[in-house]
């Protein structure tokens, strides 16, 4: 009975010592379809400077003041870091006609004609964002209004050819609702203007979008998923410019009259206040893959509380529910299929060791 009571206990070490071992394995692996990741894990030298083919992090800043774009560590979504975008009246850089706090990835994600990709990100609006403002020149209509700013979107480069028109695709949320925004090359207005789900503030937002790049609206299409409900089937249309590639930015954009301190109404009043309205939105976990799974299972593991990460709800009680586990809360199938937790398997053992003590009791009884 005692050599039986330590082959018991022996295994029961050997299953815990499992379970901890399965526990401080990463949530994920490198898929080998992930073309780039830039979730900020690199702290502020995420920002620029990565623009090497197979290089993860940003390659570009697009800002005027240093405070306009900062790394983070509350509110993230996962891993340890996200970003803060702000910008506010005056935000202009030099060549431009807009304020802008944006990035960009290496340029060789620039995508051409044909290309298919998996995109994932997250983005958080805080409390306090204003999804739209007064229009600085229609003031006499009250219902005329300008959007509060895009914060993902895919511009256009012509390879050193002139670039006429707005980006062909836009992100972004006025005070309802989350928006997308296809292009008129020829007027640079929406020639569609999805409302693709409501906007929670102070939520993480988890876009999942599938696209194949085309200015053929027989070819090209998008598919977007929106914290797991999918928010935009198959939509077949022109995406990019015809004889441009496509680019992403991420941050936030908006029209260069905004928060414009010195327009007033008849009355005298301020238009927009004084401080030049601030905006602004945080970001994190951006993946780009050949795969809907490269995409999915890919995330960066949640730091641990001790490590300063804040994988729940920020400051403003937001969800983390796009930091979970690959796959949990997506709306996709878990890669892999499922399995029991390690510590939940040496349980269900238990009982299986105590049924095999009692017939080895049994049967030395009889002998």
């Amino acid at each position: 009975m005692k050599k039986l009571s330590l082959t018991f206990a022996a295994v029961a070490v050997a299953l815990t010592a499992g379970t901890a071992a399965r526990a401080a394995q990463p949530a994920y692996t490198q898929n080998p379809d992930v073309l780039w990741k830039g979730n900020f894990e690199d702290g502020a030298t995420s920002l620029s400077g990565h623009c090497s083919n197979g290089q993860d992090g940003f390659c570009r800043e697009q800002s005027v003041r240093s405070e306009q774009i900062q790394v983070v560590q509350d509110p993230v979504n996962e891993g340890r870091y996200a970003a803060r975008f702000e910008v506010k009246y005056g935000d202009v850089m030099n060549g431009y006609s807009d304020e802008r706090a944006l990035l960009s990835p290496p340029s060789t994600l620039w995508e051409d004609e044909g290309n298919e990709r998996w995109y994932r990100w997250q983005i958080m609006w805080p409390q306090d964002y204003a999804g739209d403002y007064p229009k600085w020149d229609e003031l006499g209509t009250p219902s005329s209004r300008s959007v509060g700013g895009w914060v993902v979107e895919w511009h256009h480069d012509a390879a050193g050819g002139v670039e006429t028109g707005s980006a062909p695709l836009y992100f972004g949320a006025n005070n309802t609702s989350i928006k997308m925004c296809l292009v008129d090359q020829a007027t640079s207005a929406c020639r569609e203007n999805l409302e693709l789900a409501p906007l929670q503030r102070g939520h993480w937002h988890d876009f999942v979008m599938h696209a194949k790049w085309s200015s053929d609206p027989s070819v090209g299409f998008l598919e977007i998923w929106i914290d797991g409900q999918n928010v935009l089937p198959k939509h077949m249309t022109s995406n990019k410019y015809p004889g441009m590639r496509n680019y992403m930015l991420a941050g936030l954009y908006r029209n260069g009259h905004i928060g414009d301190p010195n327009l007033t109404y008849p009355n005298g009043s301020h238009v927009y206040g004084t401080d030049g309205a601030p905006g602004v939105v945080y970001l994190d976990g951006f993946i780009v893959g050949r795969t809907r799974e490269s995409v999915l299972d890919s995330q960066t593991p949640a730091a641990p509380p001790s490590a300063g990460g804040n994988t729940g709800s920020g400051p403003t009680g937001g969800s983390g529910s796009a930091g979970q586990a690959a796959g949990a809360g997506t709306g996709f199938p878990e890669a892999g299929g499922c399995s029991s937790g390690g510590l939940q398997q040496a349980w269900l053992a238990l009982p299986l060791f105590g049924l095999f003590a009692l017939r080895r009791r049994r049967a030395a009884a009889k002998a």
